[in-house]
């Protein structure tokens, strides 16, 4: 049973489901530039189709975030930490050929980084039930996606030596 919210509980949980709506900007803008770098058609197709997955849990997100505070100011886009992340990564590809592999190895560390924040966020106990079914949802959805980035790499690693 969950308790009651007060405001404070309730600016936390906002604080929070915010930052995991920016990273999953994040996510859409970086799986989209993945995509552009990648020279397997397969590996294109796959990016692209993931950066349309974050584009739906954002959604779904931000609308979770609407109910708990309809008057809650707007939802930021993207996080500066994405924003020097992708930059990173535009570095790289100038600096290099940046390959299926080191693109995917990129992939790789931003969704660690994203599951851990969901499970930090799902450690507070005070999180709304409803909003934690969305949360757990989408967690799994993110291990789904992890879990399919480290075949890809072990494919790769695979037809490379």
């Amino acid at each position: 049973m969950t308790k009651p919210q007060n405001n404070m509980d309730q600016e936390k949980h906002i604080g929070a489901l915010k930052d995991l709506y920016q990273l999953l900007g994040d996510s859409v803008k970086g799986y989209r530039e993945a995509a552009s770098q990648v020279k397997s058609p397969e590996l294109k197709v796959f990016m692209s189709n993931l950066s349309a997955e974050r584009a739906t849990l954002k959604q779904d997100l931000g609308q979770a975030v609407h109910r708990l505070s309809p008057d809650h100011d707007k939802l930021d886009e993207g996080t500066l930490k994405g924003d020097l992340h992708r930059a990173w990564m535009d570095i790289r590809e100038a600096l290099s050929s940046s390959s299926d592999r080191a693109v995917l190895d990129e992939c790789h560390r931003g969704e660690d980084f994203l599951v851990d924040r969901y499970r930090t966020v799902l450690d507070d106990e005070d999180i709304p039930g409803e909003l934690r079914v969305l949360l757990r949802k989408q967690v799994a959805q993110v291990g789904v996606a992890r879990a399919m980035v480290e075949d890809l790499q072990k494919k790769l690693e695979l037809a490379e030596n």
